[in-house]
C-alpha cells in the first residue's frame, strides 16, 4: 500500500512503547490499538488492516506531501508495561488511550529542531469504528477500491477532524490545547477500569462453615461502600458437591449482579470420583482445572472484584488432582514473565480467606492446619473472618476477638482477622442452600434475611481490607516471580505446565509441586461415559455422593 501517493507509507505492528518513541522522517503516525483491557476487540485481526484503506487517501487530501507510519499496537490485559504506556498521559510518555477498544490515534512529533512544540496525539472518535473497519478490509480484498458506506465515512471524518485539531493550514504542528476536566476524568475511570480484577479465593476449615453467606456478605459488602456497582462484581463457584439453589445465586439476582456462576464447571457429582479414576470421565485433572481457569478469566473481564468460592474443605477434590488449592492456582490472573524463555505469561494463585470457627484454640489451630494445606503449595493466605460466634459468655465474640488478634499480632503479622460475625437467630432458617424453599413469598423472606446478613457483615467484617491485602498480595508474588532472572526460581513458582503432569509429590523436593492425574492412558477403557451413566451405575451400587 502507498503506491501512488506522493509520500512514503510504512506499516508495521509494534508494542506500545515503541508507538510513542519518534521515527526519523516519518513526523506522523496513525496508530491502531485492538486487543482488550475491556469486552470491545476485533473479531478478526485482519481488520486491523481496513484502517489504512480508509486513512491513507484522507491524510494524502489533508496534508500531500507527509511522510506516514501506521502502527497497529496489540493491548494484551496481562502486560502491565503495555497498559501502563497506553493509559498514561503523553507528558508522561503514554498515548493517553480512550477507554474503549479498538481505537485510532494520530501522533504527531514537531520537528528536529523545534525545541518549543510538543509531541501532540488526538483520539480520533468513531463510534462505529468496528463496522468501517470490516467494510475497507472488505472493499479493499475484493475490489481495491475504497468503500462508501456510513462507518466509513464517519471514519473519514473523524480522521480529518483530529487532522485539524493537530495541524493548522499551513501544515504547522498546533500547540496542544487546554483540556477540559471531563477528559481527565474519562483518563481517571479508564485507569480503575482497565486494572485486571482482584481475585478472591473463599476457603473453610470445613463444610457447611458458612463459606456461601460469606461470599454474599463480600459482595453486598462491597456494594454498600459506593465504589463498586453491581457490573464491577462477579461471583462463581469453580467446583461444588451440591447443585441445588443458593442463597447467594439468588442475592446476585436481587442485587442486579448478573456476573453470577453457582454451578461450575467441576461437579462433584454422584459416582464422579470412581469413574473419574477409573478414566470413564474422558477428562484429566488439567482438563478440569482449564475448564475453571477459563470459566473464571470470562468471568473477570471488565470486572474490579470476583469472588471465588471454594468447596467443602481445602482438601476436597484431592482425588481428582481439583482441591481448592489446586484451583486458587489455575484460577489466578495471568501476568507476563520479562525475560521468560519458554512460557510468556504465568498465573498468580488466587489470594484465599479462610472462613474459621467461634472459639480461640480449635479456631486458631482450624486456621493454621488449613492454611498451611494452602502455603504448602505456594497459594498466599490473607487471614480470616471467623463466623458465628457467641455474643455472650466465655466464649463471646469480644473476649474471642482479643484472644485472636493478640495471637496474630504476635505470632503471625503478616495475616490478620479481618472480622468476627455473630450468630443471627434471624438468619437461623436462611442458610445457603435453599432448596426446600417452594414457594415464592418464602424464597423472598430468604432474600430479606440475607438483607440482614450484609448490614451484619459490613458492621464486623473491614470488606476494603481484604480488598487490598489480595491486591498487595498478588502484586507481592508478580514482582517476586518477575524479578528472578537467569534460571533461578522463586519457591517453585516458574514451572511449565506439563511439568506439573509429570511430576508426583512422592519424588518431588519443590513443595509448590502437586500431583496430576492423568487418566488418558493405557488404564482409560478408550471411551467416556456419560454423567447420566455414571449417576445410573452409582445409584445401582449405592452410591451416596460423589
Amino acid at each position: 500500500m502507498g503506491g501512488g501517493y506522493a509520500y512514503r507509507y510504512r506499516q508495521e505492528q509494534v508494542s506500545a512503547s515503541e508507538a510513542v518513541k519518534p521515527v526519523r522522517g516519518y513526523p506522523v503516525k496513525i496508530i491502531f490499538l485492538y486487543g482488550s483491557w475491556n469486552r470491545r476487540c476485533c473479531s478478526i485481526v485482519q481488520e486491523a488492516e481496513g484502517l489504512h484503506y480508509a486513512a491513507v487517501p484522507v491524510i494524502e487530501k489533508l496534508r500531500r506531501g507527509t511522510d506516514l507510519l501506521y502502527l497497529t499496537v496489540k493491548v494484551d490485559d496481562d502486560d502491565d508495561e503495555c497498559i501502563d504506556v497506553c493509559t498514561r498521559s503523553l507528558q508522561d510518555g503514554g498515548l493517553e488511550a480512550p477507554p474503549e477498544l479498538p481505537c485510532v490515534l494520530l501522533l504527531a512529533h514537531p520537528p528536529t529542531n523545534d525545541n518549543n512544540t510538543k509531541m501532540r496525539v488526538e483520539h480520533v472518535e468513531c463510534h462505529d469504528l468496528e463496522q468501517a473497519l470490516v467494510d475497507d478490509f472488505k472493499a479493499a480484498g475484493a475490489e481495491h477500491e475504497l468503500p462508501s458506506s456510513k462507518a466509513t465515512a464517519n471514519l473519514a471524518s473523524s480522521l480529518k477532524e483530529a487532522w485539524s485539531r493537530l495541524f493548522d493550514a499551513k501544515g504547522n504542528l498546533l500547540p496542544p490545547q487546554p483540556k477540559q476536566s471531563k477528559r481527565n476524568t474519562v483518563v481517571t475511570k479508564r485507569r480503575v477500569k482497565t486494572e485486571p480484577a482482584i481475585r478472591i479465593f473463599v476457603a473453610g476449615d470445613k463444610s457447611q462453615v458458612g463459606k456461601s453467606s460469606i461470599c454474599m456478605g463480600l459482595l453486598g459488602a462491597l456494594l454498600k461502600t459506593g465504589k463498586y456497582t453491581p457490573s464491577d462484581l462477579a461471583y462463581i463457584k469453580p467446583a461444588t458437591q451440591c447443585e441445588a439453589i443458593q442463597l447467594v445465586e439468588e442475592f446476585c439476582k436481587h442485587k442486579g449482579i448478573t456476573s453470577c456462576v453457582p454451578i461450575g464447571p467441576i461437579v462433584y457429582y454422584k459416582g464422579f470420583t470412581r469413574s473419574f479414576l477409573k478414566g470413564e470421565t474422558g477428562e484429566t485433572s488439567d482438563d478440569l482445572l482449564e475448564k475453571a481457569s477459563e470459566a473464571v478469566d470470562t468471568l473477570a473481564m471488565g470486572k474490579k472484584v470476583v469472588i471465588i468460592d471454594g468447596v467443602g474443605y481445602p482438601a476436597v477434590g484431592s482425588i481428582t488432582g481439583t482441591d481448592n488449592a489446586s484451583v486458587a492456582r489455575a484460577c489466578g490472573r495471568l501476568f507476563s514473565v520479562p525475560g521468560s524463555t519458554t512460557a510468556t505469561t504465568e498465573r498468580v494463585p488466587v489470594p484465599v480467606l479462610l472462613i474459621g470457627k467461634s472459639g480461640v484454640g480449635d479456631a486458631i489451630d482450624s486456621f493454621n492446619i488449613n492454611a498451611t494445606y494452602f502455603s504448602h503449595r505456594n497459594v498466599p493466605v490473607l487471614g480470616a473472618i471467623f463466623n458465628k460466634m457467641n455474643l455472650e459468655g466465655f466464649y463471646s465474640l469480644e473476649n474471642c476477638k482479643e484472644a485472636i488478634d493478640m495471637y496474630f499480632d504476635k505470632f503471625q503479622p503478616d495475616k490478620r482477622a479481618f472480622g468476627y460475625i455473630p450468630q443471627i437467630p434471624a438468619l437461623t432458617n436462611a442458610r445457603e442452600n435453599v432448596a426446600s424453599i417452594s414457594q415464592e413469598d418464602q424464597l423472598k423472606e430468604a432474600v430479606k434475611s440475607a438483607g440482614l446478613f450484609v448490614e451484619k457483615f459490613t458492621e464486623y467484617v473491614s470488606v476494603d481490607a481484604i480488598v487490598d491485602a489480595a491486591r498487595k498480595a498478588t502484586l507481592s508474588y508478580i514482582q517476586s516471580t518477575t524479578s528472578t532472572q537467569n534460571g533461578e526460581t522463586v519457591s517453585g513458582t516458574k514451572r511449565p505446565a506439563e511439568e506439573i503432569g509429570e511430576t508426583t509429590l512422592a519424588n518431588s523436593n519443590d513443595q509448590s509441586k502437586h500431583p496430576r492425574i492423568a487418566l488418558k492412558s493405557a488404564a482409560a477403557p478408550g471411551f467416556a461415559l456419560s454423567r447420566e451413566q455414571i449417576e445410573a451405575m452409582a445409584s445401582a451400587s449405592g452410591a451416596a455422593g460423589g
